[in-house]
């Protein structure tokens, strides 16, 4: 019981927020940070340090967007929008990855979530989530949005259809975007802090 009750108590302390553009170097730890299953499932196939380094310093390249979860100022899971123009111009791709400890308690789910009302303010029409055939679980999120499902060379392709932008989503947004700078400060803030040894 106790144990229930501390991871309770740890996940209500995260929190889901905009990474900004000088924050790649925290997408970066956070996907080194993954075992070598989670890489594998996050990237398709292995990956080295020095390739996600390389693929974390784009994130902030025009169009994507990527979300943290929080943990104590560290991104422990990520959900990543990066427009595909190459596919359809209103589409974009959908990654997710979390680290071990903290998965299966529904954060993939906030974030996918998160990622939905952006998609909606910018207009796209598409997310195109690309998972392995056994990642049962980020099939169960597509389906959870209402995600079409197929099969394409090997790897199980999700289309989730965001419906179009209203007020509601645009006032949370606007109040997120208000929000990401303090939480930014803070989460610098307490990390060096934690790195200082205070």
């Amino acid at each position: 019981m106790l144990e229930a009750d501390q991871l309770s108590t740890e996940a209500q302390f995260g929190f889901i927020r905009r990474l900004l553009v000088s924050e790649s170097y925290l997408l970066k730890e956070h996907l080194q940070r993954l075992d070598p299953e989670a890489r594998r499932r996050r990237f398709g196939h292995d990956v080295s340090d020095d390739t996600i380094a390389s693929y974390a310093s784009r994130a902030g390249d025009i169009g994507n967007i990527t979300f943290g979860y929080f943990v104590e100022g560290e991104v422990r899971a990520v959900a990543e929008l990066r427009p595909d123009a190459l596919i359809r111009r209103d589409s974009a791709e959908v990654a997710f990855s979390v680290e071990r400890p903290f998965i299966n308690r529904g954060i993939a789910t906030q974030l996918m979530g998160r990622v939905i009302q952006t998609a909606r303010n910018r207009g796209l029409r598409h997310l195109l989530l690309v998972c392995m055939p056994d990642n049962a679980k980020m099939q169960a999120i597509a389906r959870h949005y209402g995600a079409e499902l197929k099969i394409a060379d090997g790897s199980i392709v999700a289309d989730v259809v965001p419906r179009g932008a209203d007020y509601q989503s645009w006032v949370s947004e606007i109040l997120d975007e208000r929000l990401t700078y303090l939480h930014a400060a803070l989460d610098m803030q307490t990390r060096m802090s934690g790195r200082a040894g205070i």
